[in-house]
């Protein structure tokens, strides 16, 4: 009959943090070897349970309640132990995530304590990754988006507990990276973006980096290579199965398709401003006489309509930002373009709701023929 273990030390625990009397002080001194032999039945019954009879779905229960009630031993005891006795629970917890992590639920937190003991042994290849890169040919500008993304990730201690799916993720990533080492061909920019995209590292400062990079290559091409450009760099996305849910935020979609689909609208968005066939004279600016923040405003109103169909925000923010100027700024940023979106002022919904007013009144003679 399969059981818990661990229920032991929970009331042991307590007695020895309560613990007055000789009998408790002398059994507290003899906690060690008592936790060592605890944790040796432990995993020999494991080991057992996983050739016995029992289902899987028994199996997933029986190994996953070991995960909690040990994770939770770590959290709610860790000021009971010295540093001894929290190790060989570090090393229990190990045991089990190595040889029975196929059975664990990867949504379940996990004791910072524990996450910090994980990462110190992470963030020794992390300090050889980034060596790495520093020596490397890569382009600045990558290698700065690389570090500014990768050091609160694994030299910050961290503020709260992780999903067991984020902290696996975590030391699966720096490990594949830090395997690039010492050949030149997959420390190259093209390799480890590639790595990055195949394991969903949907960091927005990525993303940013990714459109930014694209964007300043277009000042090398003339207009009418925009289109197979755009079409390469879409062939060069790695295939990647969008249902899968190892990712670095999960809040977010996958970065391929983020990066794809900004990809396809802006190419879409940037043959409008392109001269038409037989005209040489370059695209200029429109000059609109509205503030930055009532054209954001204007933009919200039609995107909420439906006006924009599936094209991103992202893509619609950097096409206003190439093809107009306004009354104020003569060059506009999409950043900008994006703060004034998600902050409307009630000044530029008065003046945008008078716009389309006027638009309005101008429609309806045609919607009530005479």
């Amino acid at each position: 009959m399969l059981k818990n273990e661990l229920a032991i030390l929970s009331p042991t625990l307590t007695e020895i943090h309560n613990g007055i009397s000789g009998a408790n002080r002398k059994f507290s001194a003899d906690f060690s070897r008592f936790l060592s032999e605890i944790c040796t039945q432990t995993r020999e019954a494991w080991s057992t349970a996983i050739f016995s009879d029992h289902s899987q779905e028994v199996l997933i229960r029986y190994f996953n309640y070991h995960f909690r009630f040990l994770n939770d031993l770590i959290t709610e005891k860790s000021p009971v132990y010295n540093s001894i006795d929290l190790y060989e629970l570090f090393l229990l917890l190990e045991h089990l995530m190595h040889h029975y992590g196929k059975f664990l639920e990867r949504t379940q937190l996990i004791a910072i304590s524990f996450i910090e003991f994980r990462m110190r042994s992470v963030q020794t290849k992390y300090d050889q990754f980034i060596n790495q890169l520093h020596v490397s040919r890569i382009d600045e500008s990558f290698k700065k988006c690389l570090i500014e993304c990768l050091s609160p990730i694994y030299t910050g201690l961290p503020v709260e507990a992780l999903k067991l799916s984020d902290l696996l993720y975590r030391e699966e990533l720096i490990a594949e990276l830090n395997s690039k080492r010492g050949h030149s061909e997959l420390m190259s920019i093209g390799s480890l973006i590639s790595t990055l995209i195949s394991y969903n590292f949907n960091h927005m400062n990525f993303l940013k980096y990714l459109r930014k990079s694209a964007i300043d290559e277009l000042q090398n091409l003339p207009p009418a290579g925009f289109s197979k450009y755009f079409a390469e760099l879409i062939s060069r996305v790695p295939e990647v199965n969008l249902n899968d849910t190892f990712c670095f935020d999960a809040k977010w979609p996958h970065i391929s398709s983020m990066y794809k689909d900004w990809l396809s609208d802006y190419g879409k968005l940037l043959n409008l401003t392109m001269p038409r066939e037989g005209g040489s004279t370059p695209t200029i600016k429109a000059p609109l006489t509205i503030s930055v923040k009532q054209l954001a405003c204007m933009i919200r109103t039609f995107y909420a309509s439906g006006f924009y169909g599936h094209i991103s925000l992202t893509a619609i923010f950097d096409h206003a930002a190439t093809v107009f100027t306004t009354k104020r700024q003569e060059h506009i940023s999409a950043e900008s373009i994006a703060n004034a979106y998600y902050s409307i002022s009630q000044s530029s919904a008065i003046k945008v709701t008078r716009m389309l007013g006027s638009g309005i009144e101008f429609l309806k003679p045609y919607c009530f023929p005479g």
